[in-house]
């Protein structure tokens, strides 16, 4: 298990930086659809993150955030999930967490378990996020995990 997580959190980051690259040459960067998605797609990353380290869940509230601020807290959050994907063994997948948005009754999961929550859940938003570039007349990219295994597992280039 530990060596397909790495690679999903590895896919993630270079699949989300091909989404925000392919959103910035768009035209549609004020795109609240897009915005809306995206920030509830970065919010989420950054809620699992802070559920694995053990720390309060905390979701700001605010103005929808413009592309360059939903790019950047992306961008981070990719590189504590990476530093995080170099530490997992076993143990560590093994542990239990809580996730607080599921109450009654509690949603007690093994981490492993949440890092598949958070890779399946980004891709399926970035998904609906790239049908809608197309839809608004942009150029998607195709971001499938064999994409990224064919060419030799890429890093993120962030835009």
């Amino acid at each position: 298990m530990l060596g397909p997580l790495k690679d999903l959190l590895g896919h993630q980051a270079w699949a989300d930086a091909m989404f925000f690259r392919a959103w910035g040459k768009s035209g549609a960067l004020e795109d609240e659809d897009l915005r809306r998605r995206t920030d509830h797609l970065v919010s989420t990353q950054e809620a699992f993150l802070q559920v694995l380290k053990g720390g309060a869940v905390s979701m700001s509230e605010g103005p929808l955030p413009d592309f360059n601020a939903l790019k950047a807290r992306c961008e981070a959050v990719h590189q504590v999930f990476k530093a995080l994907g170099h530490s997992l063994d076993p143990a560590s997948l093994a542990r239990t967490v809580r996730i607080p948005w599921f109450p009654e009754p509690p949603c007690v999961i093994p981490v492993s378990d949440a890092l598949l929550q958070v890779c399946l859940h980004t891709q399926h938003h970035r998904g609906q996020n790239m049908m809608r570039i197309k839809a608004l007349g942009g150029a998607p990219k195709n971001v499938d995990y064999i994409i990224w295994l064919w060419k030799g597992k890429p890093e993120a280039i962030w835009p």
